[in-house]
């Protein structure tokens, strides 16, 4: 299985411009844990995670919350993200999300965004595989008693 059989596509990423709380606010209503952050040419820049706008909303030391300018998404993101290819294995591209701590991959082609794999994604083959092999199986009980 290949990085482009499980990936998001369309996917909504973000300019380095863009305030980091309409970021948050984005990646809120669409429930992702994290958006691509394109350039003019939409080659990818970097990648805004959750914990990345988190920690953008904390004020350094030195400065008050008056004083403070606003962040924006180049303030706060990861920069270089680590980005793969639709035509890398998906077990690849796991490997990589576990090796590297990360939870979403930018897949690219001539860095360019096309997609992205999230654990969901990767979540989502794992749960069709399970419900495929319970198929006929009863595996799963109700209430307080055991599964497996």
């Amino acid at each position: 299985m290949k990085a482009r059989d499980v990936m998001s596509s369309p996917v909504i990423s973000l300019r380095p411009h863009v305030p980091a709380d309409v970021a948050a606010a984005l990646l809120v209503a669409h429930g992702y844990t994290a958006a691509p952050v394109v350039d003019e040419d939409g080659l990818v820049v970097g990648i805004a995670t959750e914990a990345d706008l988190v920690r953008g909303r904390f004020v350094p030391d030195g400065w008050t919350v008056d004083e403070r300018p606003e962040p924006v998404v180049a303030d706060v993101m990861t920069h270089a993200p680590v980005c793969m290819r639709p035509d890398d294995d998906l077990a690849d591209v796991v490997s990589t999300m576990l090796d590297a701590g990360i939870r979403s991959v930018p897949i690219v082609e001539d860095g360019r965004m096309v997609g992205i794999v999230s654990r969901r994604d990767v979540l989502r083959v794992v749960a069709r595989a399970g419900a495929a092999s319970l198929s006929g199986q009863r595996h799963i009980t109700r209430r307080d008693r055991v599964i497996g």
